[in-house]
């Protein structure tokens, strides 16, 4: 039985005109509607669209939400049984305030879905993807790293860990032990989108930008260069000074705040995951700065790491019906959608794209 995770950039588009024969199948020809509009989502919107985009943290009552959890489950309706078990998340800034918007979502229960494939067979056409939910958990997204961590490290899982998450909307962190989360140490500030922000300000100084929004330079700080004026501008050494940056003035004032001297001493290792684990120069920091106190990893699967826990809550909500379980993380800068193939003996998470 391995994991299985699809993985769609976190962007939409209201989508006009012509869309036929624009992707190779239907995770990059996504297409949904909504209400009387249609949208263009993920790797579509990015190659298509104009000005592709979508609100950091967006609450569950929002258009930007509804359309990426559409989607996320129109990209495994061929893959999945139904009634489905479904688990989301949200950081623990969002929470609180967002679990029971999701959870009135998800108690509908029932959902059709339009979406349009055309986009990538001539042949296809507006199609109505039907959904069931049988069951569903809100859950804090560090909860499921956590989850997902101790599945796949399975034996190898020290007892006392500490677990930061490096999410473009957010950065959190906890740790935990073998009794369970230590809810003191846990904390929530500002994400990748930080550096962004100083980049588009960097870059404005010299170059006109020609309106670029938050997610395309999120990835051409990911690529490390970018296209001005059909002149490539590499930015590499802006890259680590900016990362470099936001380690000193936002997270180690974190560590410093959230973990007591008792706490690193009991701390057997410290993982990092989410798409922050990307960038070398921000996993480097970490780990010359506990270069002699804690091992530093990146975890296994770092970037799915929260969809896969979300899985494994799922999987044991459906009581361990595998065909059934889903785990949707909605991220800012990706949508990740796990489920598991029987396809061998042991859960393992495989590279979908």
């Amino acid at each position: 039985m391995n994991i299985y995770s699809l993985t769609l950039p976190s962007v939409f588009e209201t989508s006009f005109g012509n869309t036929e024969s624009s992707a190779k199948d239907l995770l990059n020809g996504l297409k949904i509607k909504k209400d009387n509009a249609w949208y263009m989502v993920g790797n579509l919107a990015k190659t298509g669209g104009t000005n592709p985009h979508h609100i950091t943290n967006a609450a569950p009552g929002e258009e930007d939400y509804d359309i990426f959890f559409s989607a996320a489950l129109v990209s495994v309706l061929e893959k999945i049984q139904q009634p489905l078990t479904i688990t989301v998340g949200f950081p623990f800034s969002t929470y609180n305030v967002y679990k029971a918007e999701a959870e009135k979502l998800l108690g509908r229960r029932h959902l059709m879905i339009e979406y349009d494939t055309q986009t990538f067979n001539t042949g296809g056409g507006v199609k109505k993807g039907l959904f069931e939910i049988d069951n569903f958990e809100v859950i804090p997204e560090l909860v499921a790293s956590i989850i997902g961590l101790k599945k796949l490290l399975n034996e190898q899982a020290p007892s006392n860990f500490m677990v930061i998450s490096l999410g473009f909307g957010t950065v959190e962190g906890g740790m935990a032990t073998e009794s369970g989360l230590i809810h003191r140490t846990c904390f929530s500030s500002h994400g990748l989108q930080y550096v962004v922000d100083n980049l588009n300000r960097e870059l404005g100084k010299k170059y006109y930008l020609e309106m670029k929004n938050a997610h395309q330079l999120d990835d051409a700080l990911m690529k490390g260069s970018i296209f001005i004026n059909r002149k490539k501008i590499d930015l590499k050494t802006l890259r680590k000074e900016l990362l470099e940056q936001y380690y000193r003035e936002v997270i180690t004032p974190l560590l410093r705040k959230y973990f007591t001297d008792q706490d690193f001493e009991q701390c057997e290792k410290i993982y990092l995951v989410g798409g922050g684990t990307f960038y070398p120069e921000l996993t480097e920091a970490f780990m010359k700065a506990f270069a002699e106190a804690i091992p530093v990893e990146i975890a296994p699967q770092a970037e799915k790491l929260a969809s896969i826990g979300y899985l494994y809550n799922s999987y044991k909500l459906s009581n361990r019906s595998a065909p059934r379980s889903l785990g949707i993380d909605i991220g800012n800068s990706t949508t990740i959608v796990s489920l598991f193939q029987e396809n061998s003996s042991q859960p393992n998470a495989e590279e979908s794209v």
